[in-house]
């Protein structure tokens, strides 16, 4: 299916600047029609067989431009529950990217050129988002010292506590990406995303963007859903304990439970860098702008740089020799 501009026939496609539906030929904002699938993977708008992957879901007619949504890939099991839509369009998610490696000494000159982003993508990632509850029982010991001067000596005073934490805590929504093709450490470097902004599935907010489905199902990533919830009760353990100079562990049980699980979108700008026939992949949080990534190296203007250091450094030290010569 894909939306269709009912003043012009234009693709009606999803603004993240302005929140709402815009026809990309004139820029109406009034309402669209709904055009839907009638043949597998056909684009509706020009007729041509589109060669799309196992999974994709969501994409641009290679053809005519149009942005096309195959809503049979949407059904039972892959219908979509929550989407967290995007809040930055493609100018603005340029820009984060040349604002965060703007300092990088010997980036290349063409890295985030206007002929490099032609390709940049808005891409809605398939996550699986889990509702988790855990229980910690954590007994130790922990030492209180003491240091003071008594005369000439130093007198150390060690106190031995003995420590037992107990409590619950849910987690509402823990984010795990459900995309082979997408970097895990990345996407977990690119959090927190504001999930009060996380809104019931409507396939509107997919078109002028690629999504596609998940590749990997919610019991194989539930232990990495378990891995992020024991880092914060880890980190709360840590924090009820600081009153210790050190602490000692006796015994520690966690029970981390899975209470639901919903399969959502999250967005992210995805930009793929090529210098000397290699490739170089950024990532943008769709929202919030967060940038990840590794740039390359222009060997060329570190040599540059190199060259031209080493010779303001030589000028100054023949001045130097100059002036002390005079003196």
């Amino acid at each position: 299916m894909f939306y269709r501009c009912k003043s012009c026939g234009g693709n009606v496609v999803y603004d993240p600047e302005k929140k709402k539906m815009i026809c990309e030929s004139c820029r109406n904002e009034g309402e669209h029609q709904l055009v839907k699938q009638e043949k597998v993977h056909v684009c509706n708008n020009c007729g041509a067989k589109i060669d799309a992957g196992a999974d994709a879901l969501a994409l641009k007619c290679p053809y005519c431009g149009t942005y096309v949504i195959f809503e049979d890939r949407m059904e039972r099991e892959y219908e979509p529950k929550l989407i967290l839509p995007f809040s930055l369009n493609k100018e603005k998610a340029v820009e984060t990217l040349r604002d965060n490696f703007k300092g990088k000494l010997f980036l290349p000159k063409d890295f985030c050129s206007v002929s490099s982003v032609e390709a940049m993508e808005g891409i809605y990632v398939p996550f699986f988002m889990y509702d988790m509850h855990s229980h910690v029982h954590f007994e130790g010991e922990g030492d209180k010292i003491r240091v003071w001067k008594e005369g000439d000596y130093e007198v150390t005073e060690t106190r031995v506590y003995h420590i037992t934490r107990d409590f619950e805590v849910d987690y509402d929504k823990i984010p795990v990406d459900a995309s082979s093709a997408m970097p895990d450490n990345l996407m977990d470097i690119m959090e927190p995303y504001r999930y009060e902004d996380l809104g019931d599935f409507t396939p509107e907010y997919l078109s002028g963007f690629v999504a596609n489905r998940y590749d990997e199902d919610r019991d194989s990533l539930l232990p990495r859903a378990r891995h992020k919830t024991e880092k914060f009760d880890e980190a709360y353990l840590s924090e009820t304990n600081q009153l210790y100079h050190a602490v000692r562990k006796i015994n520690k049980t966690v029970d981390c439970r899975e209470k639901e699980s919903f399969y959502a979108f999250l967005p992210v700008w995805k930009y793929v860098y090529r210098y000397r026939e290699k490739e170089y992949e950024f990532y943008v949080n769709g929202q919030t702008g967060k940038a990840v990534g590794t740039p390359p190296v222009s060997w060329s203007r570190a040599a540059l740089l190199t060259f031209s250091t080493g010779i303001s450094v030589f000028f100054c030290l023949a001045m130097l020799l100059y002036f002390l010569e005079v003196l």
